[in-house]
């Protein structure tokens, strides 16, 4: 009897002992079964201040989160050029802000990351490459069975300025009206603020070689987002908008509202 007492708390011990020696890599799913990420993407193309997403298939469901890091590890790009995941690296994951991190919720069989192009107005870079390594890391509950390599190629933002002047009668600013810029990398709105004189004065960039459109938002209708209920005063407001070519647009007072400019190309020299 006392020899099979002894044996059964030596069963018991070696099975708390083998549970205890799980590490993260082999946490169990609802399956119990080790789950793995996998993905067919091997390259983005991107223009600046475009989006996009690499996917993720899981081979089970987790009843637990899982984190992933992505790493800049090669191209001639810089980590300033872009954006990845839920955001940059800490200390659980990998070296703080060296690159990106997603967490993957629970329950879930699929996960996309996203990758955005940042956009800048510096036209001496050029086209980039950056290649992104993609793995486990910090919490392991899901594995990739390898470290994904995905090679983004980044479109360099090509621009040309324009000159919008925007002026007040009253000289306290536009009460809701909007002139706003928009092409096929970017979405701005100007007056981007109040001024206290009679005009304001904005360089403002504009695509060169795609679609663009220019429009003015009158302030009267009192619906803005950005201006719920604002009274319209358009009786105070003028602009003049003159295109890198020298073409110059101009209304007001009470400028007609809707598209000032528009088409492809943006009247560059």
């Amino acid at each position: 009897m006392k020899n099979t007492y002894i044996k059964l708390l030596a069963l018991l011990f070696i099975a708390s002992a083998s549970v205890s020696c799980v590490n993260d890599d082999e946490t169990f799913g609802i399956n119990d079964n080790k789950a793995t990420a996998t993905t067919s993407v091997t390259s983005l193309s991107l223009a600046e201040g475009e989006s996009g997403v690499i996917p993720f298939t899981l081979s089970n469901a987790i009843n637990k989160p899982s984190q992933f890091k992505i790493e800049l590890v090669g191209g001639n790009g810089g980590q300033d050029d872009i954006t990845a995941g839920d955001g940059y690296t800490d200390a659980d994951t990998g070296i703080y802000q060296d690159g990106f991190e997603i967490t993957v919720p629970a329950y879930v069989s699929s996960f996309e990351i996203p990758v955005n192009a940042v956009l800048d107005l510096d036209q001496t870079e050029g086209n980039e490459t950056l290649t992104l390594k993609i793995s486990a890391a910090g919490v392991r509950t899901i594995l990739t069975p390898k470290a994904y390599i995905v090679e983004v190629s980044i479109q360099d933002y090509e621009y040309c300025m324009w000159e919008l002047q925007v002026m007040d009668g009253y000289a306290d600013s536009w009460q809701g009206a909007t002139i706003t810029f928009t092409d096929d990398n970017q979405v701005s709105v100007y007056p981007d603020g109040d001024w206290d004189d009679d005009a304001e004065t904005y360089q403002i960039p504009v695509g060169r070689n795609g679609n663009f459109s220019i429009t003015y938002l009158s302030g009267s209708t009192g619906d803005q987002p950005n201006a719920p209920g604002a009274p319209g005063y358009e009786e105070e407001n003028s602009y003049t908008l003159t295109a890198p070519n020298g073409t110059v647009f101009s209304d007001g007072p009470v400028p007609t509202v809707g598209v000032i400019a528009s088409g492809t190309g943006s009247l560059c020299n």
